[in-house]
């Protein structure tokens, strides 16, 4: 017995098909803490997330009350649209003076954000809270296939890439850029997993010989890896 198939059916179960691969990509794990710039902080007063930015100035003032420590975000003081602040009894946990290890570099601190004379800020009680950002990592998060995979949705989505290679090259790191620019992201050109999430979305608006073309192209891949 034949048994006709529904197009629309079919579409939506291949678009299922790619949005699972590529949540699971992000991994089951993933923290549901935002993550934001400095800039936005102050749209997030009263929340816990994870606020990245530019340390641009650092000071350690240990001639007032509890000796806090400084970091600037984005703009020196007193300019910041953001304050990291780390009280004396804290700062002595640290490996290195927070002021130092921290000056000029990118970071991203999780806490409540509260306010401070204007300012919104995370105060620090843990130096866990605190992480320098890696640098990029060419993808290296992803295995060869899950690369292939965004790239081919990245160019069915207008953004050339060359797909028939899991290298994620420069052409690629433009595609990725120009579709976070595209998405409202901070353009990084890495596969992070707001950006897979963001694919995830956009897998529904893809025609459907593309997604049937990207499922055969993976299947093509794993097989390959059998042989």
């Amino acid at each position: 017995m034949h048994i006709e198939r529904d197009g629309g059916l079919a579409a939506r179960a291949i678009a299922f098909a790619l949005c699972a691969l590529l949540l699971g990509a992000v991994g089951a794990g993933a923290d549901d803490v935002v993550r934001i710039e400095a800039a936005e902080a102050a749209q997030h007063v009263g929340e816990v997330a994870e606020v990245c930015g530019r340390v641009a100035s650092a000071a350690h003032i240990a001639a007032v009350k509890e000796q806090p420590t400084f970091l600037n975000l984005e703009r020196p003081y007193p300019d910041q649209p953001f304050n990291v602040v780390i009280w004396g009894s804290v700062r002595s946990r640290f490996d290195a003076p927070p002021e130092r290890a921290f000056d000029g570099k990118d970071i991203c601190v999780t806490g409540l954000i509260e306010t401070y004379k204007g300012k919104p800020q995370i105060v620090v009680t843990d130096p866990d809270q605190i992480v320098l950002v890696s640098p990029p990592d060419g993808g290296n998060g992803l295995s060869e296939t899950e690369r292939i995979l965004v790239k081919a949705l990245l160019a069915s989505l207008g953004h050339e890439t060359n797909y028939g290679s899991g290298e994620w090259d420069e052409q690629t790191v433009e595609a990725t850029i120009a579709f976070q620019e595209a998405e409202g992201m901070t353009a990084t050109g890495e596969p992070d997993s707001a950006t897979l999430r963001g694919l995830a979305d956009a897998v529904l608006g893809i025609p459907d010989a593309d997604r049937d073309l990207i499922i055969r192209l993976l299947l093509f891949e794993l097989a390959r890896r059998q042989e």
